[in-house]
């Protein structure tokens, strides 16, 4: 069954961005698409918002619409019979792969107070009345006192709206940062064990290195975002896309012009499986487009419209080559 979105409380690119989807789907009702022409012929801003919002789209949106190739064949190999010896070798180094992945995701999940499955999401309410959502495979820890109220971010991303205490500030801490609150949205992510990034939806925060205590906090702007990497400063602040780089609380993953090598590296947050890419041709290929958070529905249309092959071996780990 189709439904039409529900657009009452999204942006207008929101909006738009939900009926591309729906009408790309290949299962539009007839009650959906007579709700999506009205929608799209109430005024020249909806138009606008769907036309920026199939530029999105893109290349791969485009490529969606093609046939592959007839002598096309995805692979799906979990032994070679001619092989045993290999094929052995291969789903033992996988589920090694899988006891290490679940080791760091076991560890963060036992210091943890609050922690996300992959592929889940959840919302919760901290005791002075803020408010936090974990985005896949998220970790926090809560460290709450009569001066302070300090969260660990021990891995994944969440968004955070902060409850006004002149008394006591709001800390966010991720690996060597440190975020705090001024009076604000903001949502602050561990992409990697030594990466963090800090986006602003509303007010400011201030962010220092934990180590670095003396030294002045970088203040980021609502509508601005700042990076960091282990073994170098803070990045100065940039402008920042919301609209994408929120889409993740809409259950969708927005793309424009990026390497699949990057689209993977987001794509492996939301999968069980991990996927790595085989050639540096493939991990160059540039992709456009508005994906849902789904690892397995991702993967499979990325597959499909770059014409790659896909090897799994076992359950722990997918190759993607040409």
């Amino acid at each position: 069954m189709n439904t039409a979105p529900d657009n009452s409380n999204e942006s207008l690119a929101d909006q738009a961005i939900d009926w591309l989807v729906l009408m790309r789907s290949g299962s539009v009702t007839d009650a959906a698409r007579h709700q999506f022409e009205a929608w799209y012929g109430q005024d020249d801003a909806n138009r606008q918002a769907y036309a920026e919002a199939e530029a999105l789209w893109g290349s791969v949106a485009q490529a969606v619409k093609t046939t592959p190739p007839a002598n096309f064949q995805p692979k799906q190999i979990h032994a070679v019979p001619r092989l045993p010896r290999r094929a052995g070798l291969a789903m033992a180094a996988s589920l090694v792969l899988g006891l290490l992945i679940g080791r760091d995701r076991l560890h963060d999940w036992l210091l943890s107070d609050y922690a996300t499955a992959v592929g889940e999401q959840k919302q919760i309410q901290l005791a002075d009345g803020s408010r936090v959502l974990l985005n896949t495979d998220t970790a926090l820890d809560i460290d709450w006192s009569a001066d302070k109220r300090r969260v660990v971010l021990l891995r994944g991303q969440a968004e955070f709206k902060v409850t006004s205490d002149a008394n006591r500030p709001f800390e966010v801490v991720a690996g060597d940062t440190a975020v705090r609150a001024l009076g604000t949205v903001f949502d602050v992510a561990r992409p990697a064990a030594d990466k963090v990034e800090v986006n602003v939806t509303e007010h400011a925060v201030a962010v220092r290195l934990t180590d670095q205590a003396d030294v002045a906090a970088i203040q980021v702007e609502e509508g601005q975002r700042l990076t960091y990497s282990n073994g170098g400063g803070l990045d100065k602040p940039a402008p920042a896309n919301l609209n994408q780089l929120n889409a993740w609380k809409r259950g969708k993953l927005i793309f424009h012009d990026q390497a699949l090598a990057d689209v993977v590296a987001e794509l492996n947050r939301y999968s069980k499986a991990k996927i790595i890419l085989n050639g540096e041709d493939v991990k160059q290929l540039r992709v456009s487009g508005v994906f849902p958070t789904d690892g397995l529905a991702m993967l499979d249309a990325l597959q499909k419209s770059l014409a790659l092959r896909q090897t799994a071996l076992g359950p722990w780990l997918v190759i993607l080559h040409s």
